[in-house]
Parts: C-alpha cells; structure tokens; sequence
C-alpha cells in the first residue's frame, strides 16, 4: 500500500514508486552512461552488508540508498524496527541545488523502500531514525539515535 508524502522534492510515494519532476539539462549537455552508484557513510558505520549495502550504529535504524542510472530513479533502504514502540521513520535529507536539511516521515516496518523516480542530479544526503508518537508529538526520549549519515552522489 503506497501512502503520500510530501517532501521540498516533488516526490509523492513510500513503499512503492515515487514520482518527481523531470531534471532538467541543457540540450547540449551530453547523456549521462547507464550506471549503477551505491551511497556510502563518510563518517563510518556498521556494515550491515545487502545490495546496496546498508550502514547502522548500534540502536539505530539501518540505511542504504541506490542511483540506478539506467531507470533513473533512487531507492532508500531503511529499517530494522518493528517495535510497536515506534510509529514512524524520520528521515532527513539533503538533494542538489537546496540548502539545508528537510525531513520526511515514513511508515515503519523491518525492511521497507522508498522510490523517487527522475532524482535531481548531483549530492545527496541522508540519516534516518524510529520515532514513537505522533510526527508532530516527538519530543527527546522518544526517537532512536541517527543512523549513520549517507553520502550518494546521482551523475
């Protein structure tokens, strides 16, 4: 079951195919090969292994993030929760051309997939973490630690 969701990108799904906004390049810029690139954790991790590989500290969600050149989409793997302690996933990212961290909140789940499709190009960044409560009830105590950061770089 998809469910909505609102993100500073034009993206609209969780769980299943998300869809955003066309990238737009200048007609002379040449096509971009058909290539595969994995997000990694600049400041370390445990590596949890997977296809991408999925990064974790110790009780904190695992993340993993894909660009697949070829379908042109980005996939965020996330999870390893299924407490009913929690409610939600928080995760918090970065995307080219916009400054500053945005939040998006997600369904929770062991292992979950979220899908946008035509990524804007360039750095992205993510870090997710479980939330108990409402979205807009969280307050400290009530959410795991950050996973670690994830730097994925779409071309």
């Amino acid at each position: 079951m998809a469910a909505a969701v609102a993100l500073a990108v034009p993206v609209v799904s969780v769980g299943g195919t998300a869809s955003a906004a066309p990238a737009r390049v200048p007609a002379s810029a040449a096509a971009s090969p058909c290539a595969s690139q994995d997000a990694y954790p600049p400041g370390g991790g445990t590596n949890l292994g997977g296809a991408p590989n999925r990064f974790k500290y110790a009780d904190t969600p695992y993340a993993g993030a894909r660009f697949d050149g070829c379908a042109n989409t980005l996939r965020v793997y996330y999870g390893g929760y299924s407490s009913p302690r929690y409610s939600y996933y928080e995760v918090r990212y970065t995307y080219p051309s916009r400054l500053g961290w945005y939040s998006w909140q997600l369904r929770m789940g062991e292992y979950r997939v979220a899908t946008v499709d035509a990524p804007a190009r360039g750095d992205w960044n993510f870090k997710f973490r479980a939330c108990a409560g409402a979205v807009d009830e969280a307050g400290p105590g009530s959410c795991t630690g950050w996973s670690p950061q994830l730097f994925l770089h779409t071309a």
